[in-house]
Order: C-alpha cells, then structure tokens, then sequence
C-alpha cells in the first residue's frame, strides 16, 4: 500500500447491473503524473498522483484486467475522478432481492448450552457458565399480531366455528380473552425464563436470577442496588417505568435494561462478550443494521427514527443536549459491497443511506403524524452517539462529491 497522502480510492459493488463503480479523489487537481491501473487479475487497482500510491481490493473481479484506465476529458484537472467497470464474466452475483434478508448477528445457534456472559468493558461476568443451558431466537416485534391474524384468518376454520370463541356481546372481548389463552394474542409477551437465554436483534434476554455482578437503578449507577426487590418502592416502580437501568457492577458501565413486562434483564449485544461460533461480538453498527433491515422487510418503509430511550436516565448533570440527540434515516441501498483505500477492510457489506441529525422534539412531531413514514427505532443515548461517530467516519470513506445531498449526509451501515 501506499506512501502517505491525502489522494483516496473508493469502490462500490452495483450488483444490479454487474458493474463496480469506482471513484479517486485526488490531493491535488489531476495531471499527466495521475494513472490509475487495474492488475492482470481484474483485482485491485492503484492510483499514483505524484509521490502518492494507493492500492485497492476491489469487491469483485472485473473485466479490465491488466488495463490503465482512461481519465475523461471532462475530469481532466479535477480532483474527483470516476468510472464504471464491468464485472468479469466468472462472477456470479446473488439473485435480486438477497438484500432483504434478515442477518441477525448472534442468534441462539451462534451459542453453545452454559455459554459464559461477561461485560464487554470490564471482562466482569455477569451471566455465569451454566447458567443459561438453553438458547432460543425470540421472535420479531409483530409475532403476536401476526398469529393473531392467521388464528383468526385461517381457510380451516371458516367452516367449523369454536363455540366457544364467539363474541356474544360483539365487543370482540371474547376473541381477545381467546387467543390471550393461546398464548398468542395481541397482548402475548414472551417472559424471562430461569435457564434460558433469549436472543433478539440487539439484545440478550435472561431471568434476572440467572444475572449476577449487576447493579439495577432507575437513574444512575449511584442509586442502584443489587438486587431489584432492594429498590425502595420496587412493585410501583413497573408502574411508572417500563424498565431500569442495568450497570455492570464492576466498572459502572450501563449494560441494557430490566424490563418490567417480561420480567428479564435484557443486555445490550455491543455491551457484552460471549464465546460464539460466529466469532467476533457484534458492534452497535451491525446491530443497527439489522434492526432497520427487519423494519424494512416487515413493513416496507425505508425510513427510520433513532430516538434516545426514555428510561435511560444518567445523573442530573449528564441530561444535557446530546441526550436529546435523535438521526432521520433513510436507505438508499440495503446491501452493498465497498471497499476504501481510507479504511483498514476490504469488501465490506453495508447499508448506504441518507442521514441527517435532529432534536428529539423534532423526531416526537414526526413520529406524532398521522402520515408519518418513518419507523421509530429506540437506542440508549450513548449508542446514538457511538452510531453518530461510525456514519461521520464511513462519510469521509466516499468520494467527496458523494457525500451530500441536500440537507442530509450519506453513510455507510456495517451489515
């Protein structure tokens, strides 16, 4: 790779029309010192403009192998430059519409019985090896309206009516009272379980009886104890919140949250370490990405709101401007492959989207209208911050013309 400059190349894999769109932005306007050529292998690629080189794994072989590649008249004393490559005719890119499909990071399969659960942080342990024998995928937000539907939709029961589902009054009350017995109703929940770990998108869910080295609170690390029925006014507390804070209770970091309604404590996946087969934990990016890529895929919108979590108050003196810090997103594509010669990975899948920050009081007006598109997704405040920090730096990623569009910057999601 490369002597030290400010020159850059970027590559996107375009699967939909099997080419690879590629983009320099140069240090200094180009000139007869700038080439740019592509290896016999149609593999990488390298820029030289004066004393810099920069070298690139693409995402995908191309044609060209072997070839320099022309500047066009019109770039010609630019800093920006740009092409479009055909893919090699040996390459055989996915059918369209792989890019919807939901890839959890860490789901049940990931983990082996008695899986050991430790801060991220600290290395403290906080769901000890044994603890959890079993792990299961909870299912998605809408599971219960779901099979409400299908209980209630089903061919088969046309014919022979229950009796004993009929709504005699006709306030749909009995309906309700029968699918809650189910098990599957609108108001079904699936609650914690001593001995079973519970996977979701973002989270992990066990009995809080399971969780060791935590500290509960309903505001800071101060204000917590050990153990949740020690919280003064512990039964009313599920009536005014719907959940406490988790902190880890060696190194004070907060971990996830309690929740009331299913009676599990449920822990961030970007907070916590735990030995997968899938490898490497998951960052708040990949979580993110998941998330939206299952918000698109049930319900068809392709814009989010990423609201700060309400229960998750810190000490008075931390509720300051970032706390109300929310991001407008917007999917543009919801898988890609890139690489940059400014990052350290090559062939990166991602999601390239709009993004835009805003005030809470903005994102609560949005998410009040009753035309509104966009689909709430709620983090804790730091986790904004930390998403915030991730789509500024994959912008400087793109070529310098790519990076605005209006009032809204364009980043990249790590999938």
């Amino acid at each position: 790779m490369a002597s030290a400059g400010n020159s850059s190349i970027y590559a996107e894999l375009l699967a939909n029309i099997h080419q690879i769109s590629l983009a320099a932005s140069l240090s200094s306007p180009s000139d007869a010192s700038t080439r740019v050529a592509i290896a016999v292998d149609g593999t990488t690629v390298e820029l030289r403009h004066h004393d810099e080189v920069q070298t690139l794994s693409l995402p995908s072989r191309i044609a060209l192998g072997g070839q320099i590649l022309p500047i066009n008249p019109k770039q010609t004393g630019t800093t920006s430059l740009s092409w479009r490559l055909t893919l090699h005719n040996s390459v055989r890119l996915q059918p369209r519409g792989y890019e919807s499909i939901v890839e959890s990071v860490w789901s049940a399969i990931d983990f082996n019985a008695g899986a050991e659960v430790s801060c991220r942080q600290c290395s403290g342990v906080v769901v000890g090896g044994g603890a959890a024998s079993v792990w299961k995928d909870l299912p998605s937000e809408n599971w219960a309206e779901m099979m409400e539907f299908w209980h209630c939709h089903k061919p088969a029961d046309h014919p022979h009516h229950d009796p004993h589902d009929s709504d005699k009054d006709g306030s749909g009350k009995a309906d309700e009272e029968s699918l809650a017995a189910r098990g599957y109703g609108a108001s079904s929940i699936v609650a914690a379980q001593k001995g079973v770990g519970f996977v979701d998108l973002t989270t992990l869910m066990f009995s809080d009886s399971d969780c060791q080295n935590l500290t509960f609170s309903s505001s800071s690390y101060e204000y917590g104890v050990p153990v949740i029925k020690d919280l003064p006014l512990a039964e009313s507390q599920a009536g005014k919140n719907r959940s406490l804070n988790v902190f880890c209770a060696s190194c004070h970091t907060q971990l996830g949250f309690y929740v009331f309604r299913s009676g599990g404590v449920a822990l961030n996946k970007w907070k916590i370490s735990c030995q997968s087969i899938s490898g490497a934990a998951p960052s708040i990016a990949e979580c993110l990405a998941s998330t939206i890529i299952s918000i698109t895929a049930r319900s068809g919108s392709s814009k989010s709101l990423v609201v700060p979590i309400a229960e998750a108050a810190t000490t008075p003196k931390d509720a300051g401007k970032d706390k109300q810090t929310a991001i407008h997103l917007w999917v543009l594509n919801s898988n890609i492959i890139y690489s940059s010669s400014s990052g350290t990975e090559r062939g990166i899948s991602a999601i390239k989207l709009f993004y835009r920050l805003i005030t809470r009081e903005e994102a609560d007006r949005m998410l009040d209208k009753v035309a509104q598109d966009a689909q709430e997704i709620s983090l804790p405040a730091d986790a904004i911050n930390e998403v915030i920090r991730h789509l500024d730096a994959s912008n400087l990623l793109l070529p310098l013309t790519e990076r605005l569009f209006k009032e809204w910057k364009v980043g990249l999601l790590t999938r």
